[in-house]
């Protein structure tokens, strides 16, 4: 399992939980401290949340190479 979050100043928010198949997502979702946490959020945190399930077919990454810079450079 694994997660990726983001959050804008205004508070709208994102986060993105990988599962290694639909067995370990239905673990986690009937996981009494998940479940203790879905509840406490929804009573206190969150106006709104929509939950979306879908099987990743294919995932790209790209990272920028740090360019060291040129203290001469001006």
């Amino acid at each position: 399992m694994g997660t990726d979050h983001a959050q804008t100043p205004g508070g709208l928010g994102i986060t993105v939980g990988y599962f290694r198949d639909a067995d370990a997502l239905a673990q986690w979702r009937s996981n009494a401290e998940h479940r203790a946490a879905q509840r406490r959020g929804q009573a206190e945190w969150y106006q709104s949340h929509t939950l979306h399930v879908a099987k990743v077919e294919r995932s790209h990454e790209f990272t920028r190479a740090q360019v060291p810079q040129n203290p001469k450079a001006g």
